[in-house]
């Protein structure tokens, strides 16, 4: 119950103690305001940690809800009401949320959307927002709905069981190996991943290196070896670099001036 004067209430327990959501959100308005008042800066340290760790599990959930609302919201068209052209749009005029913030809540919304057993999970609190975001990173390069699927709830109940990230990382890095083995070559492959003449693969670790592998048009050789040539030159002296390594560092230079010219 909150006070009269709503500077602090008692959590109900889920599903209890509301009589609507507009309750429910009346209620944890009241108590956020409370933990900002001066009541937290009696709290001294072991107590501001056992704060903090109750504060996180408690954001995440709230995190999971704002996910499941903003998806309805954004499935019903629901800014077209306001006039907004996009979801995006309308959080950042309604809930004060910069542009960036906005478009990267409506991108986890929709990450999380593809991946239900994590978003199921961030719901009960079994996985946090923040855990679910890097094992969908991690499982979403298993191009296989069912195995990627599978992946997820695998990793899922291995978080329940206790697993700390690294150890999920471990176990969705054997996932996406165990995915790459049984994939035909691509120059192999009779579903055409191969594209006639041409085809390029970017494999990635989940720490984010990555191998290029493939056959280029000759306007694609040509372009990527004009960008070599005037970015992957040496510069002097004092440049130790392999000419393999100047060619790597050419062709990041060209592809960040690509991304910084398309804004």
């Amino acid at each position: 119950m909150c006070t009269p004067d709503g500077a602090g209430c008692a959590l109900a327990a889920p599903g209890r103690g509301f009589a609507s959501v507009a309750d429910a959100l009346r209620v944890t308005r009241a108590a956020a305001a409370y933990l900002n008042s001066p009541a937290a800066a009696d709290l001294d340290g072991p107590a501001c940690g056992e704060a903090l760790e109750q504060l996180g599990a408690i954001s995440s959930l709230l995190g999971a809800a704002a996910n499941g609302i903003l998806r309805r919201f954004d499935a019903g068209y629901g800014h077209d009401a306001d006039g907004y052209a996009t979801t995006a749009a309308w959080l950042a005029a309604k809930t004060r949320l910069g542009r960036k913030d906005a478009k990267a809540a409506v991108r986890q919304m929709r990450l999380l959307a593809r991946h239900p057993h994590l978003d199921a999970a961030t719901s009960t609190g079994a996985v946090t927002v923040s855990w679910a975001r890097e094992i969908a990173a991690w499982t979403g390069r298993i191009d296989h709905e069912e195995l990627q699927s599978e992946a997820d709830k695998i990793l899922v109940e291995a978080a329940t069981a206790g697993a700390d990230l690294d150890d999920l990382k471990l176990l969705a890095q054997a996932a996406y190996e165990a995915w790459r083995a049984q994939e035909p070559d691509p120059e192999e492959d009779p579903r055409g991943r191969g594209f006639g003449d041409r085809h390029l693969i970017l494999d990635t670790t989940l720490d984010g290196a990555g191998r290029i592998r493939g056959d280029l048009t000759p306007e694609c050789a040509a372009a990527v070896a004009a960008v070599i040539e005037a970015l992957g030159k040496s510069r002097g002296p004092e440049d130790t670099r392999t000419a393999g390594q100047r060619y790597h560092d050419a062709l990041q230079e060209g592809c960040e001036l690509m991304i910084a010219a398309c804004g």
